[in-house]
């Protein structure tokens, strides 16, 4: 049989939700120093075999990354924590490290981790289109900035030392920079002090060293002895160290961004600083991977669900950072209220929240009524971005909840409801467009609203319907057959008088 070709303009790929879930107090509600205690986390078997429920259920239809201020080593040391306590957390298919560095891929099974010890990713295992995507952005090339430091670091005759953390050797073991035979915590202490103060001094007293962390191929992190910036020949080596990798950049036409941290008692009286590509005239972080989302999000009728609970989660929760650069410029040009696309972001959305709770000043309703008018308030209802905020006393995230909540674009839930919150977001994203709706999967959408189950007293009236209406047909049926009977023997009665007739004539 001969089955012509149907053409259909079904998308497939439709439907289907990215969601970006930071780590530490989001995904995992466990705190890292708590799973040390065997008596600590009650709670974490039922959420974890939640968790798996949940991810199993929407197998094809979320997909799950964990963007996450850990490094790649810090993250496998609290899920092997986590193996030990028996706490068989899903791992996601991505894991995207150190604010926005590495995007690293699945290559193994959560059941060969959980069974067997086998490690889900690796560190070199990473994605080679964002690696190639943030070198035609910026030409940064990581592997030759790694190459570069290392030269410098023999070129200066310096200990070049690689650790994945530069936290607590009671957390990381010898992963930390600070374990046996990589940097003394207490140095510092070496140090001639005044009142808690390094003092300055001529002769160098610190290791000549220098920690490089484990942060990528896409992020350094720079860790400097605890007399640079007190002893002068300490000074010169180093800083002509960085001008040297400074100069390197720039003859390699590198864009990139350097963050300097002063040295104080949490990082052991060192300074230190991280060297990014740069991303939007800063440093790289958790927003490049989202945001590169959203855009294929509205070109294939999906969406992105961003979750967090902290201040390095912020730009990543905004929707205000998902609007078109140019779109923003020519609101701005026209605009009665250029101060406000002037404003610092926590000003800007105090007088959204404003705007969308209907303060009556007569600032905020001109601004209303032009916002209103530009498409500026649609625009970020239309986004396909949603974000979840962990609830806790004190976030820095509580203006982004005042100002979105409102309009569904933020939804704040109790630390281990993730997925409440997720659940909530696509129901209501989908009961708003119909389109997505109608894109998703069968088993997706049963999955989110449920399947509709008869009551019983209806089951009841359709046993009745059905009885009734059987009862009918059997009633007609009985009669018709009757009927045929009577004609049949009206016609044997009529033939017989007939046939006596004619044997008569």
């Amino acid at each position: 049989m001969y089955i012509k070709g149907i053409s259909s303009n079904v998308n497939f790929t439709a439907g289907k939700v990215d969601l970006y879930s930071d780590f530490d107090g989001t995904y995992c509600p466990a705190r890292h120093l708590s799973l040390h205690d065997p008596a600590a986390n009650s709670f974490m078997s039922e959420y974890c075999a939640k968790m798996d429920s949940f991810f199993k259920s929407t197998n094809g239809d979320i997909h799950f990354n964990i963007t996450t201020g850990r490094t790649f080593g810090e993250y496998e040391s609290v899920s092997w924590l986590l193996k030990m306590r028996n706490f068989r957390l899903p791992f996601p298919e991505t894991v995207i490290t150190k604010d926005g560095s590495d995007r690293l891929l699945k290559n193994g099974s959560d059941i060969e981790f959980y069974e067997k010890g086998k490690f889900p990713f690796s560190y070199n295992t990473t994605s080679k289109e964002k690696e190639n995507n943030i070198k035609k952005m910026s030409n940064w090339d990581g592997k030759a900035i790694y190459n570069e430091l290392r030269r410098l670091a023999d070129k200066y005759k310096i200990r070049f030392v690689e650790a994945d953390s530069q936290n607590s050797v009671s957390d990381y073991g010898n992963r930390s920079f600070y374990s046996s035979g990589k940097l003394d915590p207490d140095e510092w202490k070496k140090l001639p002090r005044e009142n808690g103060k390094i003092l300055h001094h001529e002769s160098p007293i610190a290791d000549y060293a220098l920690g490089s962390r484990n942060d990528g191929r896409l992020k350094f992190y720079l860790l400097f002895p605890p007399d640079y910036g007190f002893c002068p020949v300490r000074n010169w080596i180093y800083d002509n160290l960085m001008n040297d990798l400074k100069n390197f950049m720039k003859s390699n036409n590198i864009s990139y961004h350097i963050d300097w941290e002063p040295a104080d008692n949490s990082n052991m009286h060192r300074i230190s600083c991280s060297i990014t590509p740069e991303f939007e005239n800063g440093a790289l972080t958790k927003l490049y991977d989202t945001k590169n989302a959203v855009k294929k999000a509205a070109k294939n009728n999906d969406i992105v669900i961003t979750a967090g609970d902290g201040s390095n989660d912020f730009d990543m929760l905004n929707p205000l950072k998902y609007l078109d650069e140019d779109f923003l410029k020519q609101c701005e040009q026209k605009s009665k209220y250029k101060d406000f696309y002037r404003k610092d972001m926590k000003k800007r959305l105090e007088d959204l929240q404003k705007v969308y709770n209907d303060d009556d000043s007569a600032y905020i309703k001109g601004l209303r009524k032009e916002l209103t008018e530009n498409g500026f308030l649609r625009k970020i209802e239309e986004l396909p971005i949603y974000s979840i905020v962990i609830k806790k006393k004190n976030t820095k995230l509580q203006l982004l909840i005042d100002a979105f909540e409102r309009i569904g674009k933020i939804v704040a839930v109790e630390k281990g409801k993730l997925d409440d919150g997720i659940k909530k977001i696509v129901k209501n994203h989908a009961e708003k467009n119909s389109k997505y709706k109608n894109s998703m999967s069968e088993q997706f959408k049963s999955f989110i609203f449920g399947i509709k189950k008869k009551s019983a007293k209806n089951n009841h009236s359709s046993l009745k319907i059905t009885a009734l209406i059987f009862l009918v047909f059997l009633t007609g049926y009985a009669g018709y057959k009757y009927f045929i009977k009577r004609v049949q023997q009206n016609e044997d009665s009529t033939g017989s008088e007939t046939s006596k007739l004619k044997s008569l004539g």
